[in-house]
């Protein structure tokens, strides 16, 4: 039995040592992150995480380099044709991970995809109406109307393969909303500096350098292999990145971050991101919970300040988001243009006004309410709902809470069936305000407005002007109108602002890379020592 073991013994270690000669031997990038990536297709979710790792395989005809500056990719240069025309001129020689060639059939059906009614990130792409095709390496973007924003959708638009998504019969999205997965949920086809070598959902994830990539000759990269692992327990990830198994958290606990920076190997990176977190409130006819004498009690303005004023933004930040951001009287980030600090939400803590005003709208009891939050997606939003939760009941408010993973959470919010939401929104992959003015706050329409209006909030002057800002050419003229939309649309608060969620990684010493206010993780730009 003695020499048994010291067979088995010697085996292991025989393997660990080949093992580690073999990520010696590759630069290998073991990346790990509190919850999987629920999905592969570029158009199925509205997500950041979701987009940053699709962006390893996949690409669009521009997009943000590492600066944050706009510049081809797939697509060497582009013309205004005419108002609501953009001609695209094609690179090259470019060929898809299958070794398809890349070509304009592959951008109309692209287009055609994203633009589909199923589309998860629809509202992404309001201004854009279709593809055309001129010839293999030339196609027109036509767009619904004149719009200063164009491009700046077409570079959140991933180009897919046309052969492929015929032969997987994927030429239609796919929506997380609506819980429709496909061929493209778990497998790709991208022309990207990554490729997809195997997928385990909630277990791992595995890409490997695409040798064939087009900007390969350029690469700044040096990196051969990423291993995505999903890892929900916070004391895991923090004993991983200690010990060497992992080379970035890219959702570092903000508890953890103290005893990290003690750590000579552990580089720790904290910024401000442009993502504000907010509470979504149930404006329709019903409450989830029931309405009461039968009215939904949300409906009333009064009632959205009372809820707001009786939550201590202060303390959620110093205590539990260990100070490191700041409360948000804004819907956008100061980088975001239409941000105005003058014209913010003017209301602080204060619980015995908050009682007051329930009971002048006729709630002195108060009411219930179901609240619904998101487990292992924003920095510790399990605390800070608790928090909220507890801060209502001292006004009367009973609010059942539930957390659900982000799979299960994402139908229960965009469905409409809680009454109480929380939501992030850091209006990427625009870099501009449109973005929550035309998802978040105007109203539903069942096109391109209000894919993320979740309240079922309306504001006629509100989409007047939201509407006109999605033509307007002048960027002051234009900027000024969605100024406005954010100051009517702060004081109406549908929407709870709550505070600025920080990025927060923690990198390997091995590791160089750029983190910007995005918290998009950008590989390709990054290096192992």
């Amino acid at each position: 039995m003695m020499k048994l073991k010291t067979v088995a013994a010697c085996l292991m270690a025989a393997s660990c040592s080949l093992m580690a000669q073999q990520a010696q031997a590759e630069k290998v990038v073991r990346w790990a992150q509190q919850s999987d990536i629920p999905t592969l297709d570029p158009y199925a979710f509205a997500s950041t995480p979701a987009l940053a790792f699709q962006n390893h395989i996949y690409e669009g005809l521009v997009q943000w380099n590492e600066q944050l500056e706009m510049e081809g990719a797939l697509a060497t240069r582009w013309e205004q044709r005419d108002d609501t025309t953009l001609r695209f001129y094609l690179r090259e020689g470019v060929r898809f991970h299958n070794g398809n060639d890349f070509n304009a059939d592959d951008v109309v059906a692209s287009i055609a995809r994203v633009t589909h009614p199923d589309s998860g990130i629809r509202g992404n792409a309001s201004s854009i109406k279709e593809a055309v095709k001129v010839d293999d390496h030339t196609v027109d973007i036509r767009l619904n109307s004149k719009s200063p924003i164009a491009l700046n959708e077409l570079s959140g638009i991933l180009m897919m393969d046309k052969e492929w998504m015929e032969e997987h019969r994927a030429l239609e999205p796919t929506s997380m909303s609506k819980g429709t997965e496909g061929h493209a949920t778990n497998n790709t086809n991208g022309t990207g500096p990554f490729r997809l070598e195997s997928r385990r959902r909630d277990a791992e994830m595995v890409l490997v350098k695409h040798d064939g990539w087009w900007n390969g000759a350029q690469a700044q990269h040096n990196i051969d292999r990423i291993i995505y692992k999903p890892v929900s327990s916070d004391a895991t990830r923090l004993a991983g990145i200690l010990a060497g198994e992992f080379d970035l958290v890219s959702d570092v606990p903000l508890q953890d971050l103290p005893r990290l920076e003690k750590e000579k190997r552990v580089e720790v990176m904290v910024r401000p991101s442009l993502r504000v977190i907010f509470l979504s409130l149930n404006m329709a006819d019903e409450l989830n919970a029931g309405n009461v004498d039968g009215k939904n009690p949300l409906q009333d303005r009064r009632v959205r300040e009372a809820m707001h004023m009786a939550i201590d933004r202060e303390a959620i930040v110093q205590k539990i988001m260990r100070g490191m951001t700041d409360v948000a009287n804004t819907f956008v980030a100061p980088a975001i243009a239409g941000f105005d600090a003058e014209r913010g939400v003017e209301l602080g803590y204060d619980p015995e006004r908050a009682k007051a005003l329930l009971a002048e709208a006729g709630y002195p009891k108060g009411f219930k309410l179901a609240f619904d939050c998101e487990q292992g997606y924003y920095l510790n939003a399990e605390q800070w709902c608790q928090a909220v939760q507890r801060y209502w009941a001292r006004i009367g408010i009973d609010s059942s809470l539930n957390v659900h993973p982000r799979s299960v959470y994402s139908q229960i919010r965009d469905n409409g069936r809680t009454d109480v939401a929380v939501l992030g929104w850091a209006n990427l992959p625009l870099y501009d305000a449109y973005s929550i003015n035309q998802q978040l706050l105007h109203s539903r329409d069942g096109g391109i407005y209000g894919a993320f209006n979740i309240p079922r909030f309306k504001n006629d002057t509100i989409d007047r002007l939201i509407e006109q800002s999605n033509t307007e050419l002048d960027q002051q003229v234009r900027a000024d109108l969605m100024g406005e939309v954010l100051a009517l649309a702060q004081q109406e608060l549908p929407f709870l602002p709550l505070h600025f969620e920080p990025v927060a990684w923690a990198t390997s010493d091995k590791l160089s890379i750029t983190q910007n206010p995005d918290n998009v993780v950008r590989l390709w730009y990054a290096s192992l020592n």
